[in-house]
């Protein structure tokens, strides 16, 4: 099941950005690239349950919360751009 719901998540990410990209105003894309900051920080939670639990060795769920994060600070950076362009 924990698989199962990471791989969702995951998948949310790209998905949110993918949608967000179709809408007709910023404001929509910045909600949508916000749901997929949400699902980052949920594949996060979920990979550090799965250490708990023991299905996932620390050092592995380290490099994938390190990609997660790259992931994030990108995603704050473009919502940062998109919200500067509106102003302009």
């Amino acid at each position: 099941g924990l698989t199962s719901h990471i791989r969702r998540a995951v998948v949310s990410i790209s998905s949110n950005i993918a949608e967000g990209c179709g809408r007709r105003t910023s404001r929509d894309f910045v909600s949508f690239l916000h749901n997929a900051l949400g699902s980052v920080k949920e594949v996060e939670s979920q990979l550090l349950v799965a250490v708990e639990l023991g299905y996932v060795k620390e050092d592995k769920s380290d490099e994938v919360i390190g990609e997660l994060t790259r992931v994030g600070v990108m995603l704050l950076g473009l919502i940062e751009h998109v919200l500067k362009k509106d102003l302009k």
